[in-house]
């Protein structure tokens, strides 16, 4: 299958995700920015399916404690 996007972009759209980001919040963009390629589609879908409130967590300060643990099962 082709996916084609509004920016122009174009490509092979196997393991492409979708997901509505009508209720995402700031600390699932700073999650995305800092996972690799392959793993964003992955936690992009699982953040849809577990939408949860900003949870602190130690490390920096806009690590959320619920995010992290999902990256650390994912290892």
């Amino acid at each position: 299958m082709l996916y084609v996007a509004f920016d122009g972009s174009y490509g092979d759209s196997e393991g492409m995700v979708v997901v509505d980001n009508e209720s995402f919040d700031e600390h699932f963009y700073n999650y995305l920015d800092s996972c690799a390629d392959w793993n964003r589609p992955s936690y992009a879908k699982w953040f849809e399916e577990n939408d949860h409130d900003f949870t602190q967590a130690e490390n920096l300060d806009w690590a959320c404690s619920v995010c992290d643990d999902w990256f650390e099962s994912e290892q």
